[in-house]
């Protein structure tokens, strides 16, 4: 399914990493010195919701710079301890969350990437590989801690190049840094609209992973395991 690419480039939540145990456990593990004592799954839920309600990281745009990724991610976390009657000294709690998930025990590199061997594979017969994602600065300190950043010719968070897939400038950023034509590359993916429209918009291939059979029926390039793409 790749053997005819120069370069592949991956989306990372969700496609490459995904968070251990999960987003509420990690707040709500970190937020009963704070005075939290709902539960992890109250977290999840709530944190769902506002992603969905602020638009996620595409919201931003073209917008940059770590003021503006900051503020992203406080408002979020604001939002979701909101409906408990928020935390004590929330600007800790923040600052502290904020720095956790940079590290390697907040992340998990899904089973299927490590099983599949497709990274080595592809970079052992010379594709450059690079990374398009909708995320902030943190994101080449994140793939370092679980090992993932070695294979990478380059990454591309998007408030660091200052465009958010579907964006085309991303993606056109990615084609530059490869140094080759949109025929030339694919994307892979979990999110139709970001990753495979966004993709498609400027020529390149685009294939769905979709590891919980999310999107039946659709009309698109999809597998449900990296075994599928060896």
């Amino acid at each position: 399914m790749l053997k005819h690419y120069k370069a592949v480039f991956f989306d990372v939540g969700g496609t490459l990493l995904r968070v251990h145990p999960s987003v509420g456990d990690v707040y709500a593990t970190h937020a009963r010195e704070f005075g939290f004592s709902g539960s992890a799954d109250d977290l999840n839920r709530e944190f769902k919701q506002e992603w969905k309600a602020m638009g996620g990281m595409e919201s931003l745009g073209t917008q940059k710079g770590l003021e503006i990724e900051r503020a992203f991610w406080k408002e979020l976390v604001r939002r979701v301890f909101a409906a408990h009657g928020g935390l004590e000294d929330f600007d800790r709690y923040f600052d502290l969350i904020y720095n956790v998930f940079r590290s390697k025990e907040s992340w998990r590199v899904f089973e299927d990437v490590t099983e599949s061997g497709l990274l080595d594979q592809l970079r052992n017969e010379g594709v450059v590989l690079g990374v398009i994602s909708n995320w902030d600065s943190r994101l080449p300190e994140i793939l370092k801690n679980t090992g993932l950043a070695p294979y990478f010719n380059f990454i591309l968070a998007s408030t660091v190049v200052g465009s958010a897939k579907p964006d085309a400038g991303i993606f056109r950023e990615a084609l530059q840094r490869a140094g080759v034509s949109p025929a030339e590359a694919c994307h892979i993916g979990d999110e139709p609209a970001t990753d495979i429209e966004g993709a498609r918009n400027v020529g390149i291939a685009s294939i769905l992973i979709d590891r919980q059979g999310r999107h039946n029926g659709e009309a698109l390039t999809k597998v449900e395991s990296f075994l599928e793409l060896i």
